[in-house]
């Protein structure tokens, strides 16, 4: 891809705030980390000690994060990562225990609108690459 396809930190944003809408819609935003540009979507709030699963009125957003000092496998030109356990490990890994193949096409389908794709580091996270 040429300089001009790539997203610029706005569109990276709105990128972060569709996925996690997505898994708020599907009660999946649980144990569930996003980073990008340079800070984290979560669903724990420190200050607090406390999780907000499928809140749609609690967006903790962490400033200076770096997906790398969570996992390894991290995209070199990094877009958008991210962290998860429960119900989106379950659907990524596992789609036919699930039963809901359509909501993973959806699910990717959200990269892919994006001109991305993503690929898992290990079983519980994934890192965006541009197709």
């Amino acid at each position: 891809m040429t300089a001009v396809n790539r997203l610029t930190e706005e569109q990276i944003e709105k990128l972060a705030v569709e996925v996690r809408q997505f898994l708020i819609d599907h009660e999946m935003w649980q144990d569930v980390a996003i980073y990008f540009n340079g800070k984290c979507f979560t669903t724990y709030d420190k200050e607090a000690g406390k999780y907000y699963y499928n809140d749609p009125d609690h967006l903790i957003v962490v400033e200076n994060k770096d997906p790398n000092d969570y996992f390894d496998y991290v995209a070199e030109e990094h877009v958008l990562s991210m962290g998860f356990e429960g119900p989106l490990y379950a659907l990524i890994n596992y789609p036919q225990g699930t039963g809901d193949y359509r909501k993973l096409y959806k699910f990717n389908q959200i990269f892919k609108n994006y001109g991305l794709y993503y690929e898992l580091g290990d079983a519980w996270n994934l890192s965006c690459y541009y197709v």
